[in-house]
């Protein structure tokens, strides 16, 4: 059984290789922002994207934040699905995202010894540039932040 699904993946991998598609990966890349009184800290562990054209590619995300304020601490991973549209597909790309995905964790209330732990959904929106390998954006996920990473794609597209 293992053999099987080893040879499907070589086999599927190749199928959309040949037929000219690329696949992102970003590695550990970080995100830092906040809100009034707040901070938070988020480091973007692993981007995979497959893109079948120029402007769009979809993928997952994983990573970790943490985030703090006056009153309370959290911290707890972050997992999900994402989508890009780039508005231009020379070196510079400045694009549009949406991630749909989930934030599991623990908070930490100042005055209380208890410790609240859950999973919520979140939706953030991102608009930002590719250049090269250097990925930059901006996201909105229960306050501002500002991104950056770095991005190497595998494949490439016909003319």
């Amino acid at each position: 059984m293992k053999k099987t699904f080893a040879l499907f993946s070589l086999i599927t991998f190749f199928s959309m290789s040949i037929s000219a598609q690329v696949f992102r990966v970003g590695l550990l890349g970080v995100g830092v922002g906040g809100g009034q009184n707040s901070g938070r800290l988020a480091v973007h562990i692993i981007e995979a994207a497959y893109a079948p054209s120029p402007r769009v590619d979809f993928g997952g995300y994983w990573g970790v934040a943490v985030a703090g304020d006056t009153e309370s601490a959290s911290a707890g991973f972050r997992y999900g699905a994402q989508s890009k549209f780039y508005l231009m597909t020379g070196k510079f790309k400045p694009f549009v995202g949406l991630q749909l995905g989930l934030n599991t964790g623990a908070k930490v209330e100042e005055y209380s010894e208890k410790i609240a732990t859950g999973i919520k959904f979140q939706v953030t929106p991102q608009a930002g540039f590719r250049f090269g390998p250097l990925n930059i954006w901006a996201s909105y996920q229960s306050g501002f932040m500002v991104n950056g990473g770095f991005v190497f794609g595998f494949g490439k597209f016909d003319n």
